[in-house]
């Protein structure tokens, strides 16, 4: 999930609030302040990008769909959806096989006109003779939705494939979000905001980090984790797992600080200290772990303040090979103070289900993510799909935790957990819908499913696997 200076300024306004412990800043259109973030159709409800890259689209097997959930009054449904491809009207381009549209998906107001935009990769798509060259769009939010898109340009596709399969919105203090996209090589282009539905940008620079960084991203998660200047900062994971900081003339590649790999990150005001912290998800490390960054008054130490595993006193579940801890993360916006982590655990096995997959949700306090707990009801939970009020049933091959969300989309003020599952039957994928009442208390909700929302099931669409808003 990507945090930045919305992230602050939703926090500080919790802090002021009291009870809930999942509990945003009050009601309607105002539980988005600032900006529309996340509001497709500028109605006041955050909604949700589901990826679905493997999707079939007509006869075109892996073209890739979007699947978009709406808020409202409610729990999100199947009724309250519409599916996106390179076929619908006004998206740039055409579905074809393998493009991978939604391999890569980032929610910005990237146009300043009050409503939230889907940046989308299709990193898998030919661009002339450039097989597998990638592009990216950008879908603009509108009253009734996301309609109309803009291709934004690969400055060097000679240098590098699948553009777009990695991105990042950056939002900062000058109110015009900037996009950061990965493709197979370290380098990462950088467009600064300013974009508009002509196709300007406010131009764009690259991001070369020094030569220890050997690898392309595998996940970029933007924040202000450098002082007080509230300038976008990047985390970027994967073998060679790094942070850079922001500065008036964009990201600092070359001062770039080294961290121990790992394939996610989140970041968030964990110990309500006023500094953001950093998570970084190992999952391939035994059975996984979580190392959490300390924020501080420059940046983050290159050295962990403290790790989770499941054999950490107090976490739900048991460290054992596979299990994949941290394999997705996902920061609460706004709570009492302490902002929450919801860690996915997806090849977590339970009965005779191998990977079925499970969520590990932990609550801030004092001393982070670890330690006494606050209050009342914030001791870490574990869900699965077997889990009372979930939707589904664990089986093997689910990967429950796959992806995960945490978002208020009816503005009861309690921000609920999203659970993407894209292993369900066997690649179709499906999402869960977990209730909070304060702490997650699931509802039994149904489960969002492909066929439910027009989605192909021929093949593998994995629908889940990526989920923003």
């Amino acid at each position: 999930m990507h945090q930045h200076l919305r992230t602050l300024l939703a926090t500080a306004a919790a802090a002021a609030l009291a009870g809930g412990l999942l509990t945003a800043t009050a009601g309607n259109a105002a539980a988005l302040v600032p900006g529309a973030h996340g509001d497709f159709n500028g109605d006041g409800y955050r909604d949700i990008a589901v990826a679905a890259a493997g999707a079939r689209v007509g006869d075109r097997s892996g073209a890739g769909q979007v699947v978009i959930i709406y808020g409202g009054v409610g729990d999100p449904s199947s009724a309250r959806t519409i599916g996106i491809s390179q076929n619908s009207p006004g998206v740039p381009g055409t579905a074809e096989s393998g493009d991978g549209f939604g391999d890569a998906i980032a929610v910005e107001d990237f146009n300043g006109d009050g409503y939230g935009d889907l940046a989308v990769g299709a990193p898998g798509e030919d661009v002339g003779t450039d097989t597998d060259g990638g592009t990216v769009a950008i879908l603009w939010g509108s009253e009734t939705g996301l309609t109309s898109g803009r291709t934004i340009n690969d400055p060097a596709p000679s240098s590098h494939d699948k553009f777009g399969r990695v991105l990042s919105a950056l939002a900062d203090s000058d109110g015009k979000p900037d996009l950061a996209i990965g493709s197979t090589t370290p380098t990462i282009d950088v467009y600064r905001g300013g974009f508009s539905e002509s196709g300007a940008t406010g131009g764009n620079y690259r991001v070369v980090p020094p030569s220890w960084v050997t690898t392309a991203p595998v996940s970029m998660t933007a924040g202000n984790i450098g002082g007080g200047d509230v300038i976008a900062d990047l985390v970027v994971t994967g073998p060679t797992t790094y942070y850079v900081l922001g500065s008036s003339l964009g990201l600092n590649g070359a001062g770039a600080t080294r961290l121990p790999s790992g394939s996610s990150a989140a970041i968030g005001d964990f110990d309500h200290n006023g500094h953001q912290d950093v998570a970084i998800g190992s999952p391939d490390q035994d059975g996984g772990v979580v190392r959490v960054y300390s924020g501080a008054d420059n940046a983050p130490s290159a050295t962990p303040s403290y790790t989770i595993t499941q054999d950490t006193p107090g976490i739900p579940g048991t460290s054992e090979a596979g299990d994949r801890f941290g394999a997705s993360l996902a920061v609460s916006r706004a709570g009492y103070g302490y902002q929450n982590l919801a860690v996915g655990v997806p090849g977590e096995s339970l009965g005779d289900a191998t990977g079925t997959g499970a969520v590990t949700f932990l609550y801030g306090g004092p001393e982070g993510l670890i330690g006494a707990r606050p209050m009342a009801g914030t001791d870490p939970q574990s869900f699965s799909q077997n889990s009372p009020g979930v939707a589904g049933n664990d089986e093997t091959g689910d990967r429950f935790g796959g992806a995960v969300y945490i978002a208020d989309t009816d503005n009861d003020r309690n921000e609920d957990l999203v659970v993407g599952a894209p292993g369900e039957n066997s690649g179709d994928g499906t999402v869960a819908y977990l209730r909070s009442d304060g702490g997650i208390a699931p509802s039994g909700t149904p489960g969002i499913t492909p066929s439910g929302t027009g989605v192909s099931t021929t093949g593998a669409p994995n629908f889940g696997r990526l989920l923003a808003g």
